[in-house]
C-alpha cells in the first residue's frame, strides 16, 4: 500500500512554538496599546468606546496567557486558547468598535483564519474548512448582533448591511483557497524534491558499487598481475636453469666425441676397448640430456591436456621389485643403501603402469640425489580401497617453510647458479600432476638434516579425469 503524502505543508513543533510567541506576543501588545488609548479618550457618555477598550484589553490578558501556555508542554490547549481568542475578539472587536475600526476587525479575523492555521496551529485533516466556517459565523453574528445591539447603527442602509454580512467572509473563502493552492504547490515542490532526493541517492548507491565493483577488479587485476609477474620470473629462471642443465650433458656428449675421433686419427689401431669409458660418458650424458627433453616434454604435454593414460590390471609386488631393480644403480652411486618392504599381500591394481613407474622413480631418483652414504627406503602397504607407497631417504632434508614450493613448477628452492645439487626443478611438479590424473593424492615431510618423506596414496579403481582419458 502506498505511503500517502500529508495534505498540508507543516512546520517542526519547535518553530511553531516559537512563531506562536512572536504572533500572541504582538497581538497582545499592539492590542494593550489600542485598548489604552481608547479608555484614555473616551468620554463620560461614550460606553461603547469604553466598551471596546475593556474588549482590546481582554483580548490582551487572553493573548498573553497563550504565551504563557505555549511555553509549557500544555501544546493543544494552548492552540484551543490561541483560536479562542481570535474568535472571541473578532466579535467582541466587531461589536463594540467603530464602524470603520469593525472592519478592520474583520480583516485581522481573515488574517488569523487564513495563516494561523498550519503555521502556529498544528492542523489535522480538513480542520481548515472548520475554521473558515468558525470565523465567518462568528463573524455574521457578531455584525448581525452589531445591528440589534447598536442604535446608532439603526439608520444603516442594507446594502452596506449586505456588504458587511457577505463580503468579509467571502473574502475569507477567497484567500484560504488561494493559501490552499499556494500549499499545494508547496507540498508538490516538497514532493519534487524528495523524489529527486531518492534519485540522488539511488544515483549515489549505484555509484557507490560502481566504485566497489572497479576496485574489485582493479584488485583482481593487481593480483593478476602480480601472478603474471611471479609466472614470468619462474619461467625466467626455469630458462635460465634449463639452459645450463642441458648444455652440461651436450658438452660432455660433444667434449667425448672429439676426444674419441681424435684418439682415432692418431692411434688407427688402437683397440675399441680403449675408447670405452669415454663412450659410456657419452651415452650417460645422453641419457642425462634425454631426461630432461623428456620432462619437459611431459610438463607440456600435462599442461596441454594431451597426456594419455592407459589403466591396466597388475600385481604390485613384481612391480614394486622391478622398481627396485631399475634405481638400484642410481642408490649405489653414492654408497646409498635401499631397503624395499612390501606388508603383507598387497595384491594389485587398475592404473597406467608407467605413469606410477614414473611416479615411484622420480622419489626415488630425488632420494637418491640428496642422499649420500645413507639409508632409502621404499615401502608398499593396502589400506582399504586404496594403496600406500612411501619412499623415505636419510638425506640433507628441506626447510618446512619452503614445502610448498617444491611442487611448483619451473620452481627450485636453490635457483642461484652455484647450487650444489642440478636439475630442472620439473621431477616434483610432474610428479604431482601424474598423481593428481590417475586419481591419487601426494603429500610431504622434511626437515633440515632428517631427510625428507614423500607419501603417494593411490585408489585401487581410480576414476579418472577427463583429460587423462
Amino acid at each position: 500500500m502506498a505511503r500517502r503524502s500529508p495534505a498540508s505543508a507543516s512546520l517542526g513543533d519547535a518553530r511553531i512554538r516559537q512563531i506562536r510567541l512572536a504572533i500572541m506576543a504582538f497581538v497582545g501588545l499592539t492590542t494593550t496599546l489600542v485598548g489604552a488609548a481608547i479608555l484614555s479618550t473616551a468620554g463620560p457618555e461614550q460606553d461603547w468606546d469604553r466598551l471596546s477598550g475593556v474588549v482590546y484589553v481582554v483580548i490582551a490578558a487572553f493573548c498573553f496567557a497563550t504565551c504563557s501556555l505555549t511555553r509549557t508542554k500544555l501544546t493543544r490547549t494552548s492552540e484551543l486558547m490561541m483560536l479562542g481568542t481570535a474568535y472571541g475578539g473578532t466579535a467582541g472587536v466587531v461589536i463594540t468598535s467603530k464602524p470603520d475600526t469593525a472592519l478592520l476587525a474583520g480583516v485581522a479575523a481573515l488574517t488569523l483564519v487564513v495563516f494561523l492555521p498550519g503555521i502556529a496551529i498544528r492542523t489535522r485533516g480538513r480542520s481548515g474548512i472548520a475554521h473558515i466556517v468558525t470565523i465567518s459565523a462568528v463573524y455574521i453574528v457578531s455584525v448581525i448582533a452589531r445591528l440589534v445591539l447598536r442604535e446608532d447603527e439603526t439608520a444603516t442602509q442594507f446594502g452596506d448591511i449586505a456588504i458587511k454580512l457577505l463580503v468579509p467572509p467571502t473574502a475569507f473563502w477567497l484567500q484560504w483557497l488561494m493559501a490552499r493552492a499556494l500549499n499545494q504547490r508547496i507540498m508538490e515542490a516538497l514532493a519534487e524534491s524528495e523524489r529527486a532526493r531518492n534519485a540522488l541517492a539511488v544515483s549515489n548507491q549505484l555509484l557507490e558499487l560502481t566504485n566497489r565493483s572497479l576496485e574489485a577488479a582493479r584488485i583482481d587485476a593487481e593480483r593478476a598481475r602480480d601472478g603474471a609477474e611471479t609466472a614470468n620470473r619462474a619461467k625466467s629462471a626455469f630458462l635460465a636453469n634449463m639452459s645450463h642443465e642441458l648444455r652440461t650433458p651436450l658438452n660432455s656428449v660433444i667434449g667425448y666425441t672429439e676426444m674419441i675421433i681424435d684418439e682415432a686419427r692418431e692411434d688407427r689401431q688402437r683397440p675399441i676397448s680403449g675408447v670405452l669409458p669415454d663412450l659410456r660418458n657419452v651415452v650417460l650424458a645422453a641419457k642425462h640430456l634425454l631426461g630432461l627433453i623428456g620432462g619437459v616434454l611431459d610438463l607440456s604435454k600435462i599442461e596441454a591436456g594431451r597426456m594419455e593414460l592407459v589403466p591396466e590390471q597388475f600385481d604390485l609386488d613384481e612391480f614394486v621389485r622391478e622398481v627396485e631393480q631399475t634405481i638400484l644403480p642410481a642408490v649405489r652411486r653414492r654408497n646409498n643403501q635401499l631397503h624395499v618392504q612390501c606388508d603383507g599381500e598387497i595384491g594389485w591394481i587398475v592404473t597406467d603402469r608407467g605413469k606410477l613407474k614414473q611416479v615411484l622413480l622420480n622419489l626415488l631418483g630425488n632420494s637418491a640425489k640428496f642422499t649420500s652414504e645413507g639409508q632409502i627406503f621404499l615401502r608398499a602397504r593396502r589400506e582399504p580401497a586404496r594403496l600406500v607407497f612411501e619412499v623415505r631417504d636419510t638425506g640433507i632434508g628441506i626447510d618446512p617453510s619452503k614445502l610448498n614450493l617444491i611442487f611448483e613448477k619451473f620452481t627450485q628452492i636453490d635457483a642461484t647458479s652455484t647450487r650444489r645439487y642440478e636439475g630442472a626443478g620439473l621431477g616434483l611438479a610432474i610428479t604431482r600432476e601424474l598423481c593428481t590424473m590417475m586419481g591419487g593424492t601426494i603429500a610431504v615431510t622434511s626437515a633440515i638434516g632428517d631427510g625428507t618423506a614423500f607419501t603417494v596414496v593411490m585408489p585401487t579403481h581410480p576414476t579418472l579425469p577427463d583429460r587423462a582419458t
